[in-house]
């Protein structure tokens, strides 16, 4: 049938819809006709009379089509079966209307995960990169820190001599105890330092992998720091024996030529007494290994010397603003005051010295150029109604300090004590 209807011209098909429809408009026609036993002739009647009244002349056979049409329900709509296509053609339709609600509610979406990204996410981001940033920072100077050991390490084997050449036969067992515990000292940094480069730690930590690699390679980079810290005492346990091997070839020749230029200067025994002691306190600091007491006495005598050659005169000082003599009242005895006079030392060109003063207040020697000398109430108020007279002290000189002495020749009552703070 659907073959036929497409051969007819187009003038009797639109007819034919033409004459369905003028009977779907006639209901009570319909109603009737349709019922009566010879319904499809008297319906054709109808319709004949129905176009006639119009002046339409309509011939019996697209009558015929038309009422098979209609009891066929050929033009009639008929919604589609509901599915997935007829609710996607539902949705293309009704797009005005939907698009513009879900174009906004994605909009404040984009909004809504954009403040979320900066507020929240961007930041904790930047962290982990930070973190992971100082983490790979902190294991590249971890290797850094092991090179550098190697490096101190291999030095160290090298500078280590073999032999006790240039040392005191006295000193010769020192020397191997010394060398003994430099060879120990760099073995064991040699074994930690391997064993910190063999604990590997790669400094490529991405931020993103910061959270899930980031503790455990701490925790791998705290053991391998001890493991550097560890080498690190044992390289400067051996720069401290290769210090004490290199000073027991050149320490008991300084101390020997300090002892005899201080012996040669000195002019009383109390001196030369001192400048034994000293260089005896020395060599058995060598022996020992104790470099620190060994170069103390080293720089005791030189001092010693020093003084021994030193000449000077103490006196008064006696300058305007500045004063001349000061009182104490001591600790021990609130009732009781301590008397000084305002001094300094004085080569023989007129220009004064700086020189180590020990306060008998708190045990401290300052090197100063000026000291308050105590002495007795008596020279204390000479010296006072001296420069309250004119302004001028006429008197200064209270002391001298020969070539060959340690300690200066008083010439006033002094207990020699000192203060350097007043």
């Amino acid at each position: 049938m659907e073959k036929e209807i497409e051969k007819q011209p187009l003038d009797e098909v639109m007819l034919a819809m033409d004459v369905v429809d003028t009977m779907r408009h006639q209901e009570m026609l319909v109603e009737r006709e349709l019922h009566a036993e010879d319904r499809d002739r008297k319906m054709m009647a109808r319709l004949r009379e129905i176009y006639a009244s119009q002046g339409i002349e309509v011939p019996d056979h697209v009558l015929k089509e038309g009422v098979a049409a209609l009891k066929e329900e050929r033009f009639v709509y008929k919604p589609p079966s509901r599915g997935i296509g007829t609710a996607l053609a539902g949705l293309y339709i009704a797009r005005g209307k939907w698009g513009k609600r879900l174009g906004a509610a994605a909009l404040a979406l984009s909004l809504l995960w954009g403040g979320f990204h900066m507020v929240m996410v961007a930041p904790a981001e930047r962290r982990l990169a930070k973190q992971a940033t100082a983490l790979n920072a902190e294991i590249r100077g971890a290797e850094d820190r092991i090179g550098s050991l190697e490096q101190d390490a291999a030095r160290l084997q090298a500078a280590l001599p073999s032999k006790p050449s240039g040392i005191p036969k006295s000193l010769v067992e020192t020397f191997t105890t010394q060398r003994k515990i430099g060879e120990q000292a760099l073995a064991s940094a040699r074994e930690l330092t391997v064993s910190a480069r063999n604990l590997v730690l790669k400094p490529d930590i991405k931020g993103k992998d910061y959270k899930r690699e980031g503790p455990s390679a701490q925790g791998r980079l705290k053991e391998k720091e001890e493991l550097i810290a560890a080498a690190a005492g044992q390289v400067e346990r051996t720069e401290g024996a290769l210090a004490t091997i290199l000073a027991l070839q050149h320490l008991p020749g300084e101390l020997a030529a300090q002892r005899d230029a201080a012996v040669a200067v000195a002019k009383v025994d109390s001196a030369r007494k001192q400048a034994a002691e000293d260089y005896e306190s020395g060599m058995a600091a060598l022996r020992a290994g104790d470099l620190d007491g060994a170069t103390a006495a080293a720089a005791s005598l030189k001092a010693m010397r020093e003084a021994l050659e030193r000449e000077y005169e103490i006196r008064v000082v006696s300058r305007p603003k500045e004063y001349s003599g000061v009182w104490r009242v001591p600790e021990a005895n609130p009732k009781a005051r301590n008397y000084y006079i305002v001094v300094e030392a004085v080569d023989s060109d007129g220009k004064p010295l700086s020189l180590p003063i020990t306060s008998e207040e708190d045990g401290r020697t300052r090197q100063v150029d000026k000291w308050a000398l105590r002495v007795d109430l008596h020279v204390f108020q000479r010296v006072s109604a001296d420069k309250q007279d004119d302004g001028i002290i006429q008197n200064r000189r209270v002391g001298v300090k020969k070539r060959g002495h340690l300690e200066p020749e008083y010439l006033v009552a002094t207990t020699g004590e000192a203060i350097t703070d007043w």
